[in-house]
């Protein structure tokens, strides 16, 4: 049998920590990319460097939307207080 679990309206499965890891990395790596093509100072190859280029993409992409959904989980948790607390909004 499968165990229901209920989530709290303040849980936000991780999601804030997600996206600073993934934005900092891709930062990072953006960095590393950067540096490499105005110096040539690692000496990599062009492949390489597309895909640490496209890495660099898709961390600070996934970063976005991993904010924009840490962002929908914090008007939830405050929806959710307003509703515990009887406000009502207008």
């Amino acid at each position: 049998m499968i165990k229901k679990r209920m989530y709290s309206a303040h849980h936000d499965f991780r999601t804030g920590f997600l996206y600073k890891l993934l934005v900092i990395v891709g930062a990072i790596l953006l960095v590393i990319y950067l540096i490499e093509q105005a110096s040539h100072l690692l000496s990599m190859d062009v492949t390489v460097q597309g895909s640490i280029l496209a890495f660099a993409i898709l961390c600070i992409g996934g970063g976005v939307l991993a904010f924009f959904i840490s962002s929908q989980f914090s008007k939830l948790a405050k929806i959710a207080d307003d509703v515990e607390c009887g406000k009502e909004t207008k």
